[in-house]
């Protein structure tokens, strides 16, 4: 027997296994997406594995609902669009302020049974492969409810994907590797590391921060090929500072401060803006006479990326798909997939 050999093929095989896990690239469509005139057709659908809609609200008394009811029409127009585009859509279920309802359904075996029905009837009805379990603000006391929730949807949705977000700076009491390895994937969540709170600018996320939050998800036992880290596709301006370490006068430019990757692209076609990357923290940052904005762009996109696929972890999830540019040679998206998705086409199509 040739010992050797059999070292170096079982070493190759885990190689390619590692490097095969890394395949998904998961966009979030929000239900606010419609008010920023970003629709279903606006999707490049050739970039994404997975589609999450964000979010379905849950009631104490098991029941769902759409945030929006005007944002129906567009979700039944995603779901044709994700089977004709052979892409994976997931229904989000919980998100921001829905911890309390989640929580009174799973102190209750009734209402949880109710709970998890109403999900799947949901979920085989509206033409979905399955649903993401987002249980926001979770505590050490929470930990025992948000199991026996993912034990029952994994166990109801058998065959079908079951996914959860992971929120490990707010706790990590409840997300035990016995309860987070059954699950299809996770998607891991970060907070923003640069708020107006903060006397000194700093990256916002980063890949090195990125990579410390998987690091922390992996070494509580998670298994590395479940977990996606989510990048956002947002900058955040600040009056008056320099750059990384000055001091700042308050939020800038955008929206209370943010501004979408898309927007970012158009402000930087002026000469008004010195656009940098900064290796330390594998993050952008672009200084004008006025403010600095902090960014995830294309090279330190690409390094979590090449992270992902050198670590075996599942993929990379981003928020949100509105945000991204259109354009494929600055496209997030884009840069993404010709590193963890390189034999697909992201050409745009020749217009007739």
């Amino acid at each position: 027997m040739n010992l050797k050999l059999i070292v170096t093929t079982v070493a190759v095989a885990c190689v390619a296994m590692s490097q095969a896990a890394a395949d998904k690239v998961i966009g979030y469509f929000p239900y606010w997406s419609q008010y920023s005139q970003f629709y279903p057709k606006d999707i490049r659908y050739n970039t994404v594995t997975h589609i999450h809609y964000s979010s379905l609200t849950p009631s104490e008394d098991g029941s769902l609902a759409f945030p929006d009811e005007n944002d129906a029409p567009n979700y039944d127009s995603l779901a044709v669009m994700c089977a004709a585009n052979n892409v994976n859509l997931v229904v989000s279920v919980g998100g921001m302020e829905a911890e309390g309802a989640l929580k009174t359904i799973a102190g209750s075996d009734e209402l949880l049974s109710t709970f998890v029905s109403n999900v799947k009837e949901w979920v085989g009805s509206h033409n979905a492969k399955g649903v993401e379990l987002d249980w926001q603000n979770l505590t050490a006391e929470d930990a025992e409810g948000y199991a026996k929730m993912v034990n029952a949807l994994v166990d109801a949705f058998s065959g079908s994907i079951v996914a959860s977000t992971m929120y490990p700076y707010v706790a990590m009491e409840p997300y035990t590797a016995e309860v987070m390895n059954k699950l299809s994937y996770i998607n891991v969540f970060m907070p923003d590391q640069m708020n107006e709170d903060n006397s000194s600018l700093v990256p916002n996320q980063g890949g090195k921060f990125i990579a410390e939050t998987l690091e922390k998800a992996a070494g509580a036992g998670i298994q590395k090929d479940l977990l996606n880290p989510v990048v956002y596709f947002y900058g955040k301006s600040f009056l008056g500072a320099t750059g990384f370490g000055s001091s700042h006068n308050g939020t800038g430019s955008g929206n209370e401060g943010y501004l979408p990757y898309k927007e970012l692209m158009g402000k930087f076609d002026t000469p008004d803006y010195k656009v940098s990357y900064d290796s330390d923290s594998q993050s952008e940052i672009a200084v004008s006479k006025e403010e600095a904005i902090v960014f995830m762009g294309i090279p330190s996109v690409k390094a979590v990326a090449e992270n992902v696929k050198n670590n075996g972890y599942a993929g990379v999830a981003v928020y949100d798909l509105s945000q991204d540019h259109h354009e494929p040679i600055v496209s997030i998206l884009v840069t993404i997939g010709l590193e963890l998705r390189p034999d697909v086409n992201y050409k745009p199509a020749k217009k007739k």
